[in-house]
């Protein structure tokens, strides 16, 4: 589902949100039905401009979605927008139960700044010549806003902070592959199979975990 936020409140916002929220719904049906209780392979959900375009209730969504086998990414461009939509309670929630954050660079917000570098800590350092060591923060807000282009800080969970290198879909080379094949017309589908379980996608290989948060 694509649309544009025009505005504060996009018109297909309310659209939006109810198709992803039958869609949860159903998933989650399906999965406790399971033997294993939870959907296997696991049902991703990627929510840009979340808070904009398809204002699903994300708080309470990433609580429980892991243990259902549903990822949840989202994407917002900073705290505000979360305390705008979900106020102050609801923005501590999404921070709390995001198993893994990604800040890319350009953020300019210092409180999204300044809570990234305290979520990287401190290192020790021992400087030639010193006689003892000296502690600094691994990453500081100005270098978290300067991260070179393609790259992004990754903190999940109690491992420690990397700089990872972002790949681009479009250099994968099953898009490339299917850029170059001809356009398939729709295929009928029979009466009979329209009302059939719904199809779990596949698991993307290398995903993020379940209950991810992703800044822009």
């Amino acid at each position: 589902m694509i649309a544009e936020a025009v505005s504060e409140e996009a018109p297909v916002a309310p659209l939006f949100a109810a198709m992803a929220a039958e869609i949860h719904g159903t998933a989650a049906q399906i999965g406790q039905a399971s033997a294993s209780g939870r959907l296997d392979p696991p049902l991703l959900m990627g929510l840009d401009e979340v808070t904009q375009i398809c204002p699903v209730p994300l708080p309470s969504w990433l609580s429980d979605s892991g243990g259902k086998g549903i990822q949840v990414i989202a994407l917002v461009h900073g705290e505000a927008q979360l305390a705008g939509r979900w106020e102050e309670h609801g923005r501590q929630v999404v921070l709390d139960t995001s198993s893994v954050k990604v800040f890319l660079p350009g953020i300019t917000d210092t409180t999204t700044l300044q809570a990234a570098s305290t979520l990287c800590g401190q290192a020790s350092w021992k400087i030639r010549g010193q006689e003892h060591a000296t502690r600094h923060d691994v990453a500081t807000p100005d270098m978290i806003r300067q991260l070179p282009a393609g790259f992004a800080l990754v903190i999940r969970g109690g491992c420690a902070p990397v700089i990872a290198r972002l790949p681009r879909a479009w250099r994968n080379r099953a898009y490339r592959r299917a850029r170059r094949l001809p356009a398939q017309p729709p295929r009928e589908v029979p009466p009979a199979a329209r009302w059939s379980e719904p199809v779990i996608p596949r698991h993307v290989p290398g995903g993020l975990t379940s209950g991810n948060f992703l800044w822009n």
